[in-house]
């Protein structure tokens, strides 16, 4: 499907004795073709979503039930369909496969679809254990089950009882993946028995640029659309690649430390209060703390000395428009946060747009709730998981109001009502209502004095209060209102953000929130995900030592983390382009299949060795003086990083798993006698090492893997370093900075 592919020699094989196309595979070899489900993006979206499962070729299943398959290859491509019918390849350089998970399962097992209780159900935690990449969802997921047919699986474990019912395709599963190489030496094999479905959870980026690059002509060339302000990749007429596949962190996304910062309203200062805290010393460090602590999509900042303020770093917000949080950094001595304030307000746009305005006098709460008009929509108060009962007013299609007590993945019970109706509206499909009710209530009430009221929102998929189609955790910051013209009659106090400790590099703990652009239909985005980069000390990684920005959820600026299902990559000022033409396409994959021979085919095994947080890292853009950091014969600057690991069983295969357009090599060795075991180096597009011209994308790579097997095929044994440290050594072109490269080993055994 694919043409010619490429190997990396070990230091005593050669490749010229194995076969380069798979139609040459020694023994003979048939093949069949898998399609995923079709999905679509617009430009900057990221998709990463599990997607349903497909049966295999009918005579695929005829022929192999009750029977073994042996699967010594696969190939993997990206296509769509012209109007005319032709299926024609989807270019890397439009559409970027970050990379992809994908099972087969055979008659003993079962693809379930599942939806999580909470962030501690076992089978999510058994799930993210698994999953080097990390999941795609916190909530659902397609899991292997074993068959419901009891039948089904005694058949199996009768006649092949050394054979999985199940089998997981990857390695070398990002941009490098339609010219790598997906195969074993001769008598290596991924077996599987009975064979009957496949299931993929693809993660693409769309990087097509639709005013400059026609998907039709055979010749397009790359050319750059928007990015982000934090994209460190070039855009000019000689760019080869979007910095989109790099996924930096935007706008979009807001960056939630745990500790470290707090808002607060209920102390005389930050040194003296209920709490442990200190003040903040600088303006950068106060606009920094206020933008992790406070939720909000907008801010703005000032500096000056004003004793009708809180010392240090105080916050309050427009009270014209409460998604204006004002900042204000007070370099002499003032009154205490949040001092006589009678008005609070605050904004946050999720799913719903929730504004509240709390007046203390009139001990009353204002909610505006703004949402869909066609479907339900629903936000619950003092809770981010639907387990917590939280308090929840729901807007069901047409404007009706009802209060209730959710419960864990329920509708819960109806309340009473205590909010009166002031306005109920529809324009263009959006429901804007308002509502009024006190302050203190059963089962809840607003506290004044509590900075930041935990929320969870959903949308639903009809008129009628039902299961939802999506939700999210969200939090509303209620600062003290600020309006100019009252404020010089009577100043209005803000809310004090203070220093409660600051974690060591490498140990902050935080979340990442993304909050979709309310104005931009388009943008459907939405999910909150922590933040799991864990960077060990040397020698177990250097990112430590060199300070590296992904190992700090305080530092972290770009990478997988900050790439999630339909979230946009440009910044929220920037809109998202040309929202009338979505690019629909599938992943095509071709499996190279033998009858199974219990006396030839040794089933191999799948194992992942990262050397960087575990996975991903920055390559920084290098100068002088920089750890890690030198230059090559050629004068490029190239950053360098190394790890140790404990190895596991006898080597069959090694794809260094890495994104262009940064990679050089990497280079795996014993530790006890030094030996190097295996090196790769990226073979990129537009080089003329690649024959096949839809390939042939300049920037993009393919990366020829370690094979080892039989010496009649110019292989050497598969080394046992079963026990035995490791480590590997990595380089990267360092000209650019690059956000979210991979240092990940993944490797198949026996």
């Amino acid at each position: 499907m694919n043409g010619e592919y490429l190997l990396s020699p070990t230091p005593h094989g050669t490749v010229t004795k194995f076969p380069t196309h798979f139609k040459d595979y020694p023994g003979g070899v048939q093949s069949f073709d898998v399609y995923s489900p079709e999905f679509e993006t617009l430009y900057s979206q990221v998709f990463w979503k599990a997607l349903s499962p497909v049966p295999l070729p009918a005579h695929v299943v005829k022929r192999y039930d009750g029977r073994a398959m042996a699967v010594v290859g696969f190939e993997l491509n990206q296509v769509r369909t012209t109007d005319n019918g032709t299926e024609v390849v989807v270019p890397i350089s439009a559409a970027y496969n970050h990379h992809f998970e994908s099972n087969m399962i055979g008659k003993a097992a079962r693809f379930e679809y599942v939806q999580f209780k909470s962030s501690e159900d076992p089978r999510l935690l058994s799930l993210a254990a698994e999953m080097g990449h990390g999941l795609p969802s916190q909530t659902e997921a397609w899991m292997i089950q074993p068959a419901v047919n009891s039948a089904d699986v005694a058949m199996a474990t009768a006649n092949f009882a050394s054979v999985p019912d199940s089998a997981s395709f990857g390695g070398a599963n990002g941009g490098e993946v339609r010219k790598s190489f997906h195969g074993y030496a001769p008598g290596y094999a991924q077996l599987i028995s009975s064979p009957m479905q496949f299931q993929i959870t693809p993660m693409q980026i769309d990087t097509w640029n639709r005013d400059k690059m026609n998907l039709d002509d055979p010749q397009m060339a790359f050319v750059a659309g928007p990015v982000p302000a934090s994209s460190l990749a070039p855009t000019g007429p000689d760019a080869m690649y979007s910095g989109l596949l790099e996924c930096p962190l935007t706008t979009r996304v807001r960056k939630m430390i745990d500790g470290g910062y707090i808002a607060s309203m209920d102390q005389s200062s930050c040194d003296t209060g209920k709490i442990n805290a200190s003040a903040i010393s600088t303006a950068a460090e106060c606009f920094a703390a206020a933008s992790s602590t406070i939720s909000a999509d907008n801010f703005t900042t000032s500096t000056g000395s004003d004793a009708t303020r809180p010392t240090g770093c105080s916050a309050s917000v427009d009270s014209a428009d409460h998604g204006i949080v004002l900042v204000y950094f007070n370099r002499i001595s003032g009154v205490g946060c949040g001092a006589d304030v009678n008005v609070l307000g605050g904004q946050v746009a999720s799913l719903v747009t929730v504004d509240v305005q709390l007046n203390i006098s009139a001990a009353t709460a204002e909610i505006t709730l703004v949402g869909p008009d066609d479907v339900w929509f629903g936000v619950g108060f003092g809770a981010q998981a639907m387990k917590d009962s939280p308090w929840a007013i729901i807007v069901e299609g047409g404007g009706k109001v009802s209060e209730r007590t959710l419960s864990d993945q329920s509708k819960g019970t109806t309340l009473p009502s205590t909010v009166t109706v002031v306005t109920s509206a529809a324009a263009d499909n959006v429901r804007t209502v308002v509502l009024r009710r006190p302050l203190s209530g059963t089962p809840f009430s607003f506290d004044p004095t509590v900075v930041n009221l935990p929320l969870i929102n959903a949308v639903g998929q009809g008129p009628a209060l039902d299961y939802h189609k999506n939700k999210a955790p969200a939090s509303l910051s209620l600062l003290p209102a600020y309006a100019a013209a009252a404020a010089a009659v009577s100043p209005v106090v803000g809310a004090c953000v203070c220093s409660i400790g600051t974690a060591p590099f490498g140990k902050a703990v935080g979340k990442l929130e993304y909050r979709p652009v309310a104005s931009q239909p388009s943008d459907t985005g939405s999910g909150t995900v922590a933040f799991g980069n864990q960077c060990a000390p040397q020698p177990r990684t250097d990112l430590l030592a060199q300070r590296n920005p992904t190992c700090d959820v305080r530092t972290y600026v770009g990478g997988q983390i900050a790439c999630h299902h339909m979230w946009s990559l440009l910044d929220a000022e920037q809109q998202i382009p040309w929202t009338d033409q979505p690019l629909k396409y599938r992943l095509k994959f071709r499996f190279w299949y033998q009858d199974y021979n219990a006396s030839y085919h040794t089933n191999v095994k799948r194992t992942t060795w990262g050397i960087a947080s575990p996975v991903e890292y920055d390559v920084p853009q290098c100068h002088e003086g920089l750890m890690g950091c030198s230059k090559g014969l050629d004068g490029t600057w190239v950053h360098t990083i190394t790890g140790t690991y404990l190895g596991k069983g006898r080597l069959i295969a090694a794809h260094f798993h890495c994104h262009a357009p940064t990679c050089l090599s990497v280079a795996m060795y014993r530790n006890d006698t030094g030996e190097l075991l295996c090196v790769e180096r990226p073979v990129y597009g537009g080089t003329g090492q690649i024959s096949e011209k839809e390939f042939d994308e300049p920037g993009f790579i393919l990366q020829p893997p370690c094979l080892w097997g039989d010496a009649a095929f110019g292989l050497e044994p598969p080394p046992d370093v079963n026990g035995v440290m490791l480590h590997s050594v990595k380089t990267a072109n360092a000209t650019y900075g690059h956000h979210g490269e991979m240092a990940w080993q993944q490797m198949y055994y026996v």
